[in-house]
């Protein structure tokens, strides 16, 4: 089947016997249905967020989630949406947590009310020169550096809007997006103190997401069907009513 999909998160990715490094990418669809589309090599991923791509897939046999598809191949589209574009897009969409675990499914968009972060950085030290090497030269790394994942990222929030019939108790879920792992590897450029990193990740993350209007896209994990943010979209809050002034 050949479908036309917005990307909108591209996830870090991790080592397959078969494959090599993969990731797994999660869009909408021109009817606006989300999609996950698996695998795609790492080093062949030369699209961004916010860009159209089209697909050729098939039923994935080992992952029954209503929204998961395998790749046999796929092509470069040149349009790419807007900001403004994208945020009615998400708004449409969005949800709570307990209507998607009512709905049975495995992907979502939730605008969070933002309660707190809980980061924890392991290591600051780069991956060791020979395991990197290894991986450049599998094609793997491309021409840029992959740290361990040496930081956790978790928020804790509330869904947004008066419709959310969650428990009580605010949802703490952890954030895998890759920006998570690049703004990482950019601190780490010039930071070697933990603590400096943490504050300024503590800074982006969450002090400054706070002025934005803000929108974690979900899904669950593959073998415990547990949910993790594996995307997330900062507007600026005033981004539909500038739009709405340029148009008269």
């Amino acid at each position: 089947m050949k479908e036309k999909v917005l990307v909108l998160v591209r996830a870090i990715p991790e080592k397959s016997r078969k494959h090599g490094y993969i990731s797994c990418v999660a869009g909408i669809n021109e009817n606006g249905e989300l999609r996950r589309l698996y695998p795609f090599k790492f080093h062949e991923i030369k699209f961004r967020k916010k860009q159209w791509i089209q697909a050729d897939t098939i039923a994935n046999d080992s992952d029954k989630r209503k929204e998961s598809t395998k790749v046999i191949n796929h092509k470069l589209l040149s349009e790419y949406v807007s900001d403004f574009e994208l945020a009615n897009t998400l708004t449409k969409l969005a949800t709570t947590v307990s209507a998607l675990k009512s709905s049975k499914s495995s992907l979502g968009v939730v605008k969070p009310h933002l309660l707190g972060i809980d980061i924890k950085v392991e290591s600051t030290q780069f991956m060791d020169e020979q395991a990197y090497f290894q991986q450049f030269e599998s094609g793997a790394l491309g021409l840029r550096e992959k740290i361990k994942l040496p930081v956790s990222v978790r928020y804790s929030y509330k869904c947004a809007g008066a419709a959310c019939s969650c428990n009580q108790k605010p949802h703490k879920q952890i954030l895998i997006d890759w920006e998570v792992n690049e703004l990482a590897r950019n601190l780490m450029h010039k930071h070697n103190d933990t603590a400096i990193v943490k504050a300024k990740l503590k800074e982006k993350m969450f002090d400054w997401m706070k002025q934005r209007d803000v929108y974690f896209i979900l899904g669950t994990h593959f073998k415990y069907g547990t949910w993790m943010i594996i995307g997330i979209y900062y507007f600026r809050k005033d981004l539909k009513q500038q739009k709405t002034l340029q148009q008269f």
